[in-house]
């Protein structure tokens, strides 16, 4: 992952300072990801999940990925979060990933995750 852009400073790689094993923002992100980790994975769970994304649109050196692109083992992320959740409806419910092109790659820089 890398960091979002803010204001007019760019998207850029995580450092050590921010990602590294007892850096603060490490610790928060791997706590949102461990709490979502069940919500993301599909049933029956895989030893090594295979993640595909459909192509989307970049505007720039961003791209957006609905819940509805991203599929984990087959199955949209979309409909994973819905088999998971206690009554929440695909109407109510708004995911996309952001990507930044970042030195010639592409890192996850934003998750949108949006009930209501």
């Amino acid at each position: 992952m890398a960091e979002p852009a803010e204001g007019s400073t760019p998207a850029k790689v995580g450092s050590e300072e921010t990602c590294g094993d007892g850096a603060p923002d490490r610790k928060q992100i791997d706590a949102t990801v461990k709490q979502l980790g069940e919500s993301f994975t599909p049933e029956p769970p895989s030893v090594d999940p295979k993640v595909e994304v459909a192509k989307a649109e970049v505007t720039g050196d961003t791209a957006e990925y609905p819940a509805d692109k991203i599929t984990v083992d087959g199955q949209t992320l979309e409909k994973i979060v819905l088999s998971h959740s206690t009554g929440v409806t695909a109407d109510q419910l708004d995911i996309k990933v952001q990507s930044s092109r970042i030195e010639d790659s592409w890192y996850v820089t934003n998750l949108d995750f949006d009930i209501g």
